[in-house]
């Protein structure tokens, strides 16, 4: 039973591309977190084969999907084969065997044999059933997944899957050897990792070490399809490459893809990433898919998806949009309803006395794609946004828009539109760039402390294409630790109707931790972009030392003990370091907001006065110290001499008696044994 789920993962992984970022029956397709080199996911087989990932740690040469819809679209066939040539097979053997280690006798041996193939082989069908596919199929309007979006994804039948291999434990291997059975008579097994000198004849018939083949045929369930008007098929390619998938559709007469998109970039680490707008998709044309018809009229897909797992954490997503329904009428693409209106302004700072140009982006692809709307992809329409009086477009390779404002110039206008593939346009539409503030430090210094003073200068909001003020509503915000940003809940109403032209702003940034922080800037109004940005100025938070304090000190016999509270202001953790006269001896335990030192046995130490610190650093590497002065003498005359350290003679041989050893021998001394945790060690 142990070996059960390992060869059931394995096959269904390695034929069918499957781990823990595929589609799954969610209401939305962005929501997926998965840790890479997770396998297993649970002791029981459906646990362990439902969570499993496989392509973190193996891949293979070679795989062909051959998937047969069937005539009534509730079901689909899928017969598959995937090939493991060369030190691939290798490593297939290797990773079977380390899996196997405490799971039977002999697992993790280096050596795979017969028995623990079949022992493998019984279960594996069980195991697919519990998988995922990676697809999921849904009729209605076409979609990219989001919330309330249920994908109705293809599961697998049960009692509908079958697995073989072929060559998994080859008898034509240089070093084949018998082996004792717990399962046959006539075992048999291989080394997982041959010599050097094996020659891997992989264009020949026979059997040898260099080739595996496995093998899957089973059913999947399409969940109940209504219509097939429109149909969204969508595939999470993430971490598959070197494979081919053939989707052999029933004849239904108009049947056409209308639209395939190849959309990268999701997050699989921490989830989060926006759903795309459908026909905003830009891929790299790395995955490709074709679409044509066989001899009985039936759509037929060939998809080659190209996305290794070196582009982990980013995914990627494959959409096919069906549609019975004809081809509209090609139009000129037009702006909607949710894009920037003629004349609208973009409002934008710079550092105080700056020299260099300010860099304003005026919106990603992401935002871009909401502008227009086509009856095909808004992606492949040709974006133009050029600036008054020039040629050059504004438009960057990734789509975006950027206009470069000189430290000399605070207004620009650019004119946008869109231009589809039959050089249809929309109109043309005016935006202003205008600078509305100069901002710097009350200090001028880029360290803070507790509070964010920030003083905002030469401030217009004038219009300059028709002389009237805009009411700019300006939210500030500060980052830290690469979290985004936290703006402050009070706005600013910026307005220089009112001949203000320098503000103050105070905000408390004692929120943040200490390092690097940046300020943001959001913008709102009426005729004013909605926009944040990032400012020019970054700045340094100032953290503060831990907050240390002495609760208690006290004698017990020869040993002192003190013990005491502390706090970071900033919220960071605290180590700590204990000195005695200056020497760093011992360890300071701490728990929650306590630290303690001690019992320190003084016996160890010269007679007369000495001084404890506890030294506490937060992880800005700010400091506090907290010390005690103590006197030893009373302790130790009140000793009697049976309770002194027993006297040895000075031969070289033992220890010096106490009385007369060195102040630095009995540093070493007492550092050997706090160091090592004087309370209750051995």
């Amino acid at each position: 039973m142990g070996r059960g789920p390992t060869l059931a993962i394995i096959a269904m992984m390695l034929l069918l591309g499957i781990n823990g970022v595929g589609v799954e029956n969610r209401p939305d397709l962005q929501d997926e977190s998965v840790v890479m080199s997770q396998f297993g996911g649970g002791t029981s087989l459906e646990a362990q084969c439902s969570k499993s990932s496989f392509e973190d740690v193996f891949t293979y040469t070679w795989a062909d999907f051959n998937v047969t819809v069937a005539d009534n679209w509730r079901t689909a066939q899928i017969e598959a084969l995937a090939w493991i040539n060369g030190t691939m097979a290798d490593d297939f053997r290797t990773f079977l065997d380390d899996l196997l280690d405490g799971l039977i006798p002999s697992g993790g041996d280096g050596w795979l044999s017969s028995d623990e193939r079949e022992a493998v082989r019984s279960v594996a069908a069980d195991c697919v059933e519990y998988t995922m596919t990676r697809v999921g199929v849904r009729d209605g309007e076409h979609h990219r997944g989001g919330p309330a979006v249920d994908w109705r994804n293809a599961t697998w039948v049960e009692d509908g899957v079958s697995i073989a291999e072929w060559n998994m434990v080859p008898e034509r291997h240089e070093s084949v050897r018998s082996c004792s059975t717990f399962g046959s008579n006539n075992c048999y097994e291989v080394p997982v990792a041959p010599s050097e000198s094996r020659d891997c004849d992989t264009e020949a018939n026979d059997l040898d070490e260099c080739r595996i083949e496995l093998m899957l045929s089973g059913t999947v369930d399409l969940h109940n399809i209504q219509s097939l008007e429109t149909l969204t098929l969508a595939m999470n390619t993430s971490n598959i490459s070197r494979a081919t998938y053939t989707v052999n559709a029933p004849y239904v007469e108009g049947m056409r893809l209308s639209m395939f998109e190849e959309c990268e970039g999701r997050d699989l680490l921490n989830g989060g990433s926006p759903t795309p707008i459908r026909g905003s998709c830009i891929g790299d044309g790395s995955s490709v898919a074709t679409a044509g018809y066989d001899e009985q009229g039936g759509m037929v897909l060939t998809i080659m998806p190209d996305r290794p797992s070196s582009f982990w954490p980013e995914g990627e997503d494959l959409f096919f949009d069906l549609t019975t329904i004809q081809p509209p009428t090609d139009e000129s693409p037009i702006w909607t309803s949710t894009a920037p209106a003629n004349g609208t302004t973009w409002i934008y700072s710079s550092a105080a006395s700056t020299l260099e140009s300010t860099r304003v982006l005026v919106a990603e692809w992401n935002e871009i794609a909401s502008w227009f709307s086509d009856e095909d992809a808004v992606s492949s329409l040709d974006l133009i946004c050029l600036e008054e009086g020039s040629n050059t477009n504004l438009v960057t390779d990734s789509r975006a828009i950027v206009v470069s404002m000189g430290f000399d110039s605070d207004y620009s206008v650019i004119s946008c539109s869109a231009e589809d593939e039959s050089g249809q346009s929309t109109s043309t539409r005016d935006f202003h760039i205008k600078k509305g503030f100069s901002v710097n430090t009350q200090s001028n210094s880029p360290d803070i402390i507790d509070d964010l003073r920030l003083i905002l200068n030469e401030i217009d909001t004038v219009d300059p294409s028709n002389g009237e003020f805009l009411q700019v509503s300006l939210s500030i915000g500060i980052e830290w630790s690469g979290s985004g940003p936290v703006f402050y809940d009070e706005a600013i109403l910026l307005n220089s109707s009112d001949s203000v032209t320098e503000l103050m702003f105070s905000g408390d940034a004692r929120m943040a931790t200490p390092g690097p922080l940046s300020v943001w800037f959001k913008y709102s109004g009426e005729g004013v972009y909605e926009r944040s940005e990032r400012s020019e100025i970054v700045l340094q938070k100032i953290g503060s030392p831990p907050i240390l304090s002495i609760l208690e000190t006290k004698w017990t016999g020869t040993e002192w003990e003190m013990n005491g509270m502390f706090s970071d202001p900033d919220g960071e953790y605290v180590t700590f370091t204990m000195y005695i006269d200056g020497a760093n001896i011992g360890t300071v335990q701490s728990f929650g907001n306590t630290w303690s030192v001690g019992p320190i046995d003084f016996r160890l130490f010269d007679v007369g006065s000495h001084t404890v610190s506890v030294r506490g650093c937060d992880t800005s590497g700010m400091c506090a110290i907290a010390e005690s002065s103590l006197n030893s003498t009373s302790a130790l005359t009140s000793v009697g001499p049976e309770e002194m350290p027993e006297k040895g003679d000075d031969d070289g041989v033992g220890f010096v008696p106490f009385p007369i050893y060195s102040s630095s021998i009995g540093i070493l001394a007492a550092a050997f044994m706090y160091g090592r945790g004087h309370r209750g060690a051995p």
